[in-house]
């Protein structure tokens, strides 16, 4: 620690130092927090990352009277059908019809029994088809003229879902999933010879048949059956790299396992089974009597999901498994660790059907039962399309799906069959405006400049004018080839502090026409990301606090002269590292003396900044039950934000605002033991909450979640005396980019709200969700001309919404003026104009109107139309959503839908 006499000089915290005792009263003036992820760094966007469709699909009817059961792309670039009474069709990759054929001959004799196909897949190396019955068989036809070629009978149970395999150069795996949980697998070695010699066994129906019980006897095959799941098996896939089977059910507990072929490769467990069975025959009577044997608890892994899997894919290359069933959440995992998902996907309303990894495994293609297809980014779990039903005209119940890498194309099976060919990355529409070169990690707003400081990953510093839209300076290679993840502003608007991801943090001169480097406060460390918080009385401090949890403290002039005692106390940096081994660093500042930081489970912890020590735990997961849609462990809180107009309020009111747990925003009051005085979705898509700010006034609340919508709520008297039991009035609510939005930030002075994004985009919104331009942009917009525009229409179709209380009131209240809300930065006789002065004004316009043939017209005249429900009406989305991602659906409430959920099925 330096002395009295030394200057300038860091301080390093850490849990090695003494306590100090001295308390002081500081102030935070700026609390920023990281929008970056080393794992997820969004690259500049290539041709590759862009994803469109061909709309509508291709659609054509089928010979088919019953439901496809499977559709498998062929070496020949043609698909092929199977329906479940037994017709098979050939379709080209434009759907076009070649040849279909019954391949079931119980359909010919009418007094037979009629067969129903549960499943099939292709044997392509040996020209083979092979389809599960419902007769408890497997039967194998040729490919070439869908003649049958042998079969396997006398199953125990029913084959509902089939596969097949290459295991080595002539050993392959036939397995399938059944109705009671149960994995069968048939391990094939000398496959063509093991082929002819079923040929030969004795005809059934004019078949020849082999029985499952005496399928050992003709050597080269193994038959091994495990017991997985608690239900039935609703998917299946070998995995030849892993050598292990992935299955998947409708169980909680048995959602997916991934479970090894032969059993254990323990040497000990191996000769302790083999002494618990006493001959082979003893093993098969084991299985003939309905109860198979489990793995090792050592050989499997256990995925636990709530309401179990429905459909699933894995990449060995990536190494990535994804899975989706009726909670409609598609999940990625990493496969070697069960317990916990590594990112969750929400956007689907109804119940995924099917997943598939493709585009060089960047790319989860997801379909769910409602005919809605999405696209999501692999890298930064970001949703790249929404092609909606109405968009594709693909309308039925889904009854399978294909993806074909090969063919560019979707296939989707309903009452017709459906193709979404994917574009070319050069038919696809012109770049969009782009305000940096790499994605924007952080933005502010110099209110006393009127201008926008952003920083991207490329290291550059940017300055915008508000009022234009312009470039006003420009400092490029900043913390030189590291990318910037964080930048704080301080109160004055003169100097501006940025953070690097190797750690490095740097002092910069803002100044109208520049910014001009000042100094560099710490050099760049490996893997150190950095938040930047800015401390002032009795003395200013700069604190970076850094993904090690290591907190550094540094005067915030060159030349001041601060002594030992004169800097905060440490013991609640000490304490904050004990409490965040290994949770996330989010940290929020009320003055004088009261941080707030959070963790992965949940937990918000208030903090007193001069004594070190907790004051409170606010926990949120106990105190209601999740809501529909939501995921009982999404615990995560991504961002924490006090309402400084309320400080004095504290002890009545709700100060801290949370984005989060379980995709909801919370509204905390802080005083006594903590308690919740409001909470509500703060996504219309379940959705988590990335990113939230609060207007300066704190009438506003502005948040974004990770589908790329921006919310607005009006929340001046929300939560002030006691808790609430209804959501905050939803003023707007619009989806402003096509990436991870980054920062939200209102600009109540010109009622405007700024956005940026990981899409390398800046982005100007109205508060009515109202598309200004994007920094950088070629035209300038001019606000002085519009903003009177915009005070008009806040004036006469906002002020209802943003003074709900006067709403409430009526016309003829007749309340003192004193006691009525006025909305900030609005003219108070906005408020109180008669109504005859109205009527005089609107006389004296149509007077100038009759008089004047021409009226001219000073900027582009604006229309605004109140969107339902707080959402745009489709046409004003055009300009920045694809025609496929626009729904005027009104979201109209449905009480019945909160007693029963239409998916909670238990199948």
């Amino acid at each position: 620690m330096p002395s009295s006499s030394k200057k300038y000089g860091p301080i390093t915290l850490n849990c090695d130092m003494a306590h100090h005792t001295e308390k002081h009263n500081l102030e935070v003036v700026m609390a920023l927090q990281v929008g970056y992820n080393e794992d997820a760094e969004f690259h500049r966007q290539q041709p590759t990352k862009r994803v469109s469709f061909h709309l509508p699909a291709t659609l054509t009817e089928t010979p088919h009277r019953d439901p496809f059961i499977q559709i498998s792309p062929m070496p020949d670039n043609t698909l092929l059908a199977v329906g479940q009474d037994g017709l098979i069709s050939v379709w080209t990759s434009e759907l076009k019809l070649k040849k279909n054929r019954f391949i079931l001959d119980e359909h010919k004799q009418p007094n037979k029994k009629v067969k129903w196909i549960a499943d099939s897949t292709l044997m392509v190396q040996y020209n083979k088809l092979i389809i599960g019955t419902c007769d408890r068989e497997i039967r194998l036809y040729e490919l070439s003229n869908f003649e049958p070629y042998c079969q396997i009978v006398g199953l125990e149970t029913l084959p509902l879902h089939l596969g097949y395999s290459t295991r080595d150069a002539d050993e392959c795996v036939i397995y399938f999933g059944d109705e009671q949980g149960c994995i069968n697998i048939i391990l094939v070695a000398h496959v063509a010879e093991t082929l002819r010699n079923w040929t030969k066994s004795q005809v059934i129906d004019e078949i020849p048949s082999i029985n499952i019980d005496n399928i050992k006897d003709h050597g080269h095959v193994k038959y091994i059956r495990w017991k997985a799941h608690n239900d039935w098996v609703t998917q299946i896939r070998y995995v030849h790299s892993m050598e292990s089977i992935i299955s998947s059910s409708n169980d909680d507990f048995t959602a997916l396992v991934i479970g090894c072929v032969e059993g254990t490769k323990n040497v000990q467990q191996r000769l302790r089974d083999l002494m618990e069975s006493s001959s082979t025959s003893s093993r098969r009577t084991l299985l003939s009597a309905n109860i198979p044997p489990k793995r090792n608890l050592n050989d499997e892994s256990l995925f636990k999901v709530k309401r179990g899997v429905k459909t699933f894919d894995f990449c060995k290359e990536s190494n990535i498994l994804v899975t989706g069933g009726l909670d409609r959440i598609v999940r990625i995992w990493n496969p070697y660790v069960p317990g916990w998902p590594t990112g969750l996907l929400r956007g689907h309303s109804s119940p995924i059907s099917f997943l598939c990894i493709g585009d060089e495994n960047t790319k989860i293609y997801s379909v769910s039962t409602d005919c809605t297809v999405m696209v999501w980014d692999v890298e930064d779990h970001t949703c790249l399309i929404n092609v909606i039903s109405k968009a594709s005209q693909i309308r039925g119940e889904i009854a399978t799906c294909c993806f074909s890498p090969h063919l560019r194309s979707l296939y989707i099976a309903t009452d017709s069959l459906a193709a979404l060919q994917l574009q070319e990355n050069s038919t696809q529409l012109g770049v969009p405006t782009l305000s940096h070169n790499a994605p924007v990690t952080c933005c502010e707003y110099n209110q006393n400049l009127q201008q926008v400081i952003s920083c991207c990953t490329g290291s550059v510093i940017k300055t915008w004018d508000l009022l234009t839209g312009q470039l006003v300076s420009e400092v490029t290679a900043a913390h030189g080839s590291s990318p910037i993840t964080c930048l704080a502003l301080d109160r004055s608007g003169t100097r501006i502090v940025t953070g690097g991801k190797d750690g490095g943090l740097k002092q910069w001169n803002c100044i109208p026409n520049s910014v001009n480097f000042m100094q560099t406060l710490a050099p760049g460390r490996t893997a150190h990301n950095c938040m930047v918080y800015e401390v002032m009385q009795p003395n200013r401090y700069i604190i970076s606090i850094g993904c090690d949890r290591r907190i550094s403290i540094f005067p915030d002039h060159q030349d001041a002269v601060i002594s030992e005692d004169e800097y905060p106390q440490c013991s609640l940096i000490n304490n904050m590292r004990k409490e965040n081994e290994e949770g996330k660093f989010c940290v929020a500042f009320l003055p004088p003396n009261l941080v707030a930081t959070t963790s992965y489970n949940g937990e918000i912890m208030l903090w007193n900044l001069a004594s070190g020590h907790i004051l409170n735990r606010l926990i949120a997961s106990t105190c209601e039950e999740p809501e529909n849609g939501t995921d009982a462990d999404d615990l995560i809180i991504n961002k924490i934000a006090f309402i400084h107009t309320r400080t004095e309020q504290k002890d009545e009111s709700a100060v801290l605002v949370a984005s989060g747990p379980q995709g909801q925003i919370t509204f905390w009051n802080i005083s006594g033991g903590g308690s919740i005085f409001g909470r509500f979705a703060g996504s219309h898509y379940m959705s988590v909450v990335s990113d939230l700010a609060i207007s300066e006034d704190g009438s506003l609340l502005c948040a974004a979640d990770n589908m790329h919508y921006v919310y607005l709520w009006e929340i001046s008297q929300y939560a002030l005396q006691e808790p609430e039991v209804e959501p905050p009035t939803l003023l707007h609510c619009w989806r402003a980019h096509q990436h991870n939005i980054t920062r939200v930030i209102p600009v109540i002075k010109h009622m405007l709200v700024i956005t940026s994004s990981s899409d390398f985009t800046l982005k100007l919104w109205s508060m009515q969700g109202e598309y200004m331009g994007t920094f950088g942009q070629t035209k300038s917009w001019q606000i002085k001309i519009t903003a009177s525009s915009k005070e008009q229409d806040f004036d006469t179709s906002m002020i209802a919404q943003v003074q709900s209380p006067l709403s409430e009131r009526g016309a003829n209240s007749e309340e003192s003026p004193e006691n009525q809300i006025i909305p900030p930065e609005m003219p108070a006789h906005v408020i109180f104009v008669d109504d005859k002065d109205i009527a005089e004004e609107l006389k004296k316009r149509n007077l100038l109107n009759s008089k004047s043939s021409r009226v001219k017209m000073s900027g582009t005249k604006q229309v605004y139309l109140q969107p339902a429900y707080g959402r745009l009406n489709a046409y004003k989305s055009l300009e920045i959503c694809d025609l496929m991602s626009v729904s005027t659906t009104i979201r109209k409430p449905n009480p019945a839908a909160e007693l029963n959920d239409p998916y909670d099925l238990a199948f």
